[in-house]
Protein backbone atom coordinates (compact mmCIF):
# COMPACT_ATOMS: atom_id res chain seq x y z
CA UNK A 1 0.00 0.00 0.00
CA UNK A 2 1.25 3.44 -0.95
CA UNK A 3 1.05 6.28 1.52
CA UNK A 4 2.05 9.34 -0.45
CA UNK A 5 0.67 12.84 -0.89
CA UNK A 6 0.70 14.66 -4.20
CA UNK A 7 -0.61 18.03 -5.30
CA UNK A 8 -2.29 18.76 -8.62
CA UNK A 9 -3.96 21.89 -9.97
CA UNK A 10 -7.61 20.80 -9.92
CA UNK A 11 -9.97 18.11 -11.16
CA UNK A 12 -10.49 19.83 -14.52
CA UNK A 13 -6.93 19.13 -15.59
CA UNK A 14 -5.99 15.93 -17.38
CA UNK A 15 -4.40 14.50 -14.23
CA UNK A 16 -7.45 15.50 -12.19
CA UNK A 17 -9.89 13.85 -14.62
CA UNK A 18 -7.83 10.65 -14.61
CA UNK A 19 -7.79 10.77 -10.83
CA UNK A 20 -11.56 11.22 -10.77
CA UNK A 21 -12.00 7.99 -12.77
CA UNK A 22 -9.77 6.15 -10.30
CA UNK A 23 -11.76 7.54 -7.38
CA UNK A 24 -15.04 6.46 -9.03
CA UNK A 25 -13.87 2.88 -9.54
CA UNK A 26 -12.53 2.77 -5.98
CA UNK A 27 -15.79 4.00 -4.44
CA UNK A 28 -17.91 1.86 -6.76
CA UNK A 29 -16.29 -1.27 -5.37
CA UNK A 30 -16.66 -0.17 -1.74
CA UNK A 31 -20.17 1.26 -1.85
CA UNK A 32 -23.25 -0.91 -2.02
CA UNK A 33 -25.37 1.80 -3.65
CA UNK A 34 -24.66 3.42 -7.03
CA UNK A 35 -26.48 6.55 -5.84
CA UNK A 36 -24.04 6.97 -2.98
CA UNK A 37 -21.08 6.57 -5.34
CA UNK A 38 -22.48 9.22 -7.69
CA UNK A 39 -23.16 11.60 -4.80
CA UNK A 40 -19.61 11.21 -3.47
CA UNK A 41 -18.13 11.84 -6.91
CA UNK A 42 -20.30 14.92 -7.38
CA UNK A 43 -19.26 16.22 -3.97
CA UNK A 44 -15.59 15.70 -4.81
CA UNK A 45 -16.02 17.55 -8.12
CA UNK A 46 -17.72 20.49 -6.43
CA UNK A 47 -15.81 21.14 -3.25
CA UNK A 48 -13.08 18.60 -2.49
CA UNK A 49 -9.58 19.90 -1.74
CA UNK A 50 -8.10 16.42 -1.27
CA UNK A 51 -9.09 12.80 -1.74
CA UNK A 52 -7.88 9.48 -0.38
CA UNK A 53 -7.60 6.59 -2.84
CA UNK A 54 -7.89 2.92 -2.00
CA UNK A 55 -4.16 2.27 -2.53
CA UNK A 56 -3.23 4.80 0.13
CA UNK A 57 -2.44 7.77 -2.09
CA UNK A 58 -3.68 11.14 -0.92
CA UNK A 59 -4.11 13.76 -3.59
CA UNK A 60 -4.39 17.48 -2.84
CA UNK A 61 -5.85 20.15 -5.13
CA UNK A 62 -4.73 23.73 -5.40
CA UNK A 63 -8.36 24.83 -5.82
CA UNK A 64 -11.84 23.36 -5.92
CA UNK A 65 -14.05 23.70 -8.99
CA UNK A 66 -17.23 25.03 -7.42
CA UNK A 67 -20.84 24.13 -8.20
CA UNK A 68 -21.09 25.01 -11.92
CA UNK A 69 -17.69 23.79 -13.16
CA UNK A 70 -17.65 20.83 -10.79
CA UNK A 71 -21.08 19.67 -12.00
CA UNK A 72 -19.96 19.95 -15.62
CA UNK A 73 -16.84 17.85 -14.94
CA UNK A 74 -18.97 15.33 -13.02
CA UNK A 75 -21.36 14.89 -15.99
CA UNK A 76 -18.54 14.79 -18.54
CA UNK A 77 -16.33 12.26 -16.79
CA UNK A 78 -18.73 10.13 -14.72
CA UNK A 79 -22.33 10.25 -15.90
CA UNK A 80 -21.68 10.45 -19.65
CA UNK A 81 -18.97 7.80 -19.52
CA UNK A 82 -20.51 5.17 -17.25
CA UNK A 83 -24.26 5.76 -17.34
CA UNK A 84 -25.10 6.94 -20.85
CA UNK A 85 -26.27 3.50 -22.00
CA UNK A 86 -28.40 3.19 -18.85
CA UNK A 87 -30.06 6.53 -19.60
CA UNK A 88 -30.69 5.48 -23.19
CA UNK A 89 -32.29 2.30 -21.89
CA UNK A 90 -34.56 4.40 -19.65
CA UNK A 91 -35.60 6.45 -22.69
CA UNK A 92 -36.59 3.28 -24.58
CA UNK A 93 -38.34 2.02 -21.45
CA UNK A 94 -40.31 5.29 -21.35
CA UNK A 95 -41.29 4.82 -25.00
CA UNK A 96 -42.58 1.36 -24.07
CA UNK A 97 -44.62 2.91 -21.25
CA UNK A 98 -46.12 5.37 -23.75
CA UNK A 99 -47.19 2.51 -26.02
CA UNK A 100 -48.65 0.56 -23.09
CA UNK A 101 -50.52 3.67 -21.91
CA UNK A 102 -51.96 4.20 -25.39
CA UNK A 103 -53.01 0.55 -25.53
CA UNK A 104 -54.74 0.81 -22.15
CA UNK A 105 -56.51 3.98 -23.26
CA UNK A 106 -57.75 2.32 -26.44
CA UNK A 107 -58.92 -0.63 -24.34
CA UNK A 108 -61.24 1.65 -22.41
CA UNK A 109 -59.10 2.70 -19.47
CA UNK A 110 -58.66 6.31 -18.35
CA UNK A 111 -56.61 8.77 -20.41
CA UNK A 112 -54.34 9.31 -17.39
CA UNK A 113 -52.49 6.06 -18.19
CA UNK A 114 -51.36 7.46 -21.56
CA UNK A 115 -50.55 10.88 -20.09
CA UNK A 116 -48.58 9.26 -17.26
CA UNK A 117 -46.46 7.34 -19.77
CA UNK A 118 -45.83 10.57 -21.68
CA UNK A 119 -44.79 12.35 -18.47
CA UNK A 120 -42.32 9.60 -17.52
CA UNK A 121 -40.88 9.55 -21.03
CA UNK A 122 -40.52 13.35 -20.92
CA UNK A 123 -38.51 13.07 -17.67
CA UNK A 124 -36.20 10.44 -19.20
CA UNK A 125 -35.69 12.61 -22.29
CA UNK A 126 -34.91 15.59 -20.04
CA UNK A 127 -32.30 13.48 -18.25
CA UNK A 128 -30.81 12.41 -21.59
CA UNK A 129 -30.76 16.01 -22.80
CA UNK A 130 -29.01 17.13 -19.60
CA UNK A 131 -26.34 14.43 -19.91
CA UNK A 132 -25.86 15.28 -23.59
CA UNK A 133 -25.56 18.99 -22.86
CA UNK A 134 -22.77 18.32 -20.35
CA UNK A 135 -21.02 15.71 -22.50
CA UNK A 136 -17.56 16.53 -23.81
CA UNK A 137 -17.48 17.47 -27.50
CA UNK A 138 -15.61 15.23 -29.94
CA UNK A 139 -12.22 16.44 -31.08
CA UNK A 140 -12.04 17.20 -34.84
CA UNK A 141 -10.92 14.18 -36.83
CA UNK A 142 -11.35 11.66 -34.02
CA UNK A 143 -13.87 8.87 -33.89
CA UNK A 144 -14.04 8.60 -30.09
CA UNK A 145 -14.18 11.28 -27.41
CA UNK A 146 -11.59 11.39 -24.60
CA UNK A 147 -14.16 9.89 -22.25
CA UNK A 148 -14.96 6.99 -24.57
CA UNK A 149 -18.26 8.15 -26.08
CA UNK A 150 -18.72 7.17 -29.73
CA UNK A 151 -19.44 9.54 -32.60
CA UNK A 152 -22.96 8.09 -32.87
CA UNK A 153 -24.07 9.94 -29.72
CA UNK A 154 -25.97 12.68 -31.54
CA UNK A 155 -27.51 10.24 -34.02
CA UNK A 156 -28.70 8.04 -31.14
CA UNK A 157 -30.25 11.02 -29.41
CA UNK A 158 -31.93 12.14 -32.62
CA UNK A 159 -33.23 8.60 -33.14
CA UNK A 160 -34.68 8.56 -29.61
CA UNK A 161 -36.30 11.95 -30.12
CA UNK A 162 -37.76 10.86 -33.46
CA UNK A 163 -39.19 7.72 -31.84
CA UNK A 164 -40.66 9.80 -29.04
CA UNK A 165 -42.15 12.27 -31.52
CA UNK A 166 -43.64 9.43 -33.54
CA UNK A 167 -45.14 7.87 -30.40
CA UNK A 168 -46.66 11.19 -29.34
CA UNK A 169 -48.08 11.87 -32.82
CA UNK A 170 -49.51 8.33 -32.92
CA UNK A 171 -51.06 8.91 -29.50
CA UNK A 172 -52.78 12.14 -30.57
CA UNK A 173 -53.86 10.54 -33.85
CA UNK A 174 -55.42 7.63 -31.96
CA UNK A 175 -57.08 10.04 -29.52
CA UNK A 176 -58.54 12.07 -32.41
CA UNK A 177 -59.76 8.88 -34.11
CA UNK A 178 -61.30 7.75 -30.83
CA UNK A 179 -63.07 11.10 -30.46
CA UNK A 180 -64.41 10.78 -34.02
CA UNK A 181 -65.66 7.27 -33.29
CA UNK A 182 -67.27 8.54 -30.10
CA UNK A 183 -68.99 11.33 -32.05
CA UNK A 184 -70.30 8.80 -34.59
CA UNK A 185 -71.53 6.50 -31.83
CA UNK A 186 -73.16 9.42 -30.06
CA UNK A 187 -74.89 10.48 -33.29
CA UNK A 188 -76.15 6.94 -33.91
CA UNK A 189 -77.29 6.67 -30.29
CA UNK A 190 -79.16 9.98 -30.62
CA UNK A 191 -80.79 8.83 -33.85
CA UNK A 192 -81.80 5.51 -32.32
CA UNK A 193 -83.14 7.26 -29.25
CA UNK A 194 -85.14 9.68 -31.41
CA UNK A 195 -86.49 6.79 -33.52
CA UNK A 196 -87.47 4.85 -30.42
CA UNK A 197 -89.15 7.92 -28.98
CA UNK A 198 -91.05 8.54 -32.22
CA UNK A 199 -92.14 4.89 -32.33
CA UNK A 200 -93.24 5.05 -28.73
CA UNK A 201 -95.08 8.31 -29.42
CA UNK A 202 -96.91 6.77 -32.36
CA UNK A 203 -97.86 3.73 -30.28
CA UNK A 204 -99.05 5.99 -27.48
CA UNK A 205 -101.17 8.06 -29.90
CA UNK A 206 -102.66 4.88 -31.38
CA UNK A 207 -103.56 3.66 -27.92
CA UNK A 208 -105.05 7.07 -27.10
CA UNK A 209 -107.14 6.92 -30.28
CA UNK A 210 -108.34 3.43 -29.38
CA UNK A 211 -109.17 4.55 -25.85
CA UNK A 212 -111.04 7.61 -27.13
CA UNK A 213 -113.01 5.44 -29.56
CA UNK A 214 -113.99 3.11 -26.70
CA UNK A 215 -115.02 6.10 -24.61
CA UNK A 216 -117.16 7.45 -27.47
CA UNK A 217 -118.84 4.07 -27.97
CA UNK A 218 -119.51 3.81 -24.25
CA UNK A 219 -120.89 7.36 -24.17
CA UNK A 220 -123.17 6.65 -27.12
CA UNK A 221 -124.41 3.42 -25.52
CA UNK A 222 -125.04 5.28 -22.25
CA UNK A 223 -126.96 8.04 -24.04
CA UNK A 224 -129.13 5.44 -25.88
CA UNK A 225 -129.85 3.67 -22.59
CA UNK A 226 -130.88 6.94 -20.93
CA UNK A 227 -133.11 7.82 -23.87
CA UNK A 228 -134.87 4.44 -23.62
CA UNK A 229 -135.34 4.90 -19.87
CA UNK A 230 -136.88 8.34 -20.40
CA UNK A 231 -139.29 7.01 -23.00
CA UNK A 232 -140.33 4.18 -20.68
CA UNK A 233 -140.90 6.66 -17.83
CA UNK A 234 -143.03 8.86 -20.10
CA UNK A 235 -145.10 5.88 -21.22
CA UNK A 236 -145.63 4.79 -17.60
CA UNK A 237 -146.67 8.34 -16.65
CA UNK A 238 -149.24 8.46 -19.45
CA UNK A 239 -150.68 5.09 -18.41
CA UNK A 240 -150.87 6.32 -14.83
CA UNK A 241 -152.76 9.43 -15.87
CA UNK A 242 -155.23 7.37 -17.97
CA UNK A 243 -155.86 5.06 -15.04
CA UNK A 244 -156.49 8.04 -12.77
CA UNK A 245 -158.85 9.58 -15.25
CA UNK A 246 -160.80 6.32 -15.56
CA UNK A 247 -160.99 6.05 -11.81
CA UNK A 248 -162.32 9.60 -11.52
CA UNK A 249 -164.94 8.90 -14.20
CA UNK A 250 -166.24 5.78 -12.43
CA UNK A 251 -166.40 7.62 -9.11
CA UNK A 252 -168.53 10.37 -10.72
CA UNK A 253 -170.89 7.89 -12.29
CA UNK A 254 -171.55 6.08 -9.04
CA UNK A 255 -172.25 9.34 -7.27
Amino acid sequence: MFNTSETIKDLESIEGRRLLHEFFHDRRVKNFSEIRTLFECWKVCRSATNIQLGDGRRMRFESSLGMKLGTRVFFEEIVSTYYYNTIQGLVYFGAMLVLVGVGLYLSGYDLLFALGGLAIEALFLLLLATVTAFSRNDEPGTAVTPTGLSDTLISSINSSIREMTTAVSDLFRLISQTDIRQDVLLTKLTENYSRINSDNARKYLDRMDQTNALFREQAEATQALLHNLLQQQQQMAQQTRRLLNQADAQAGAEA
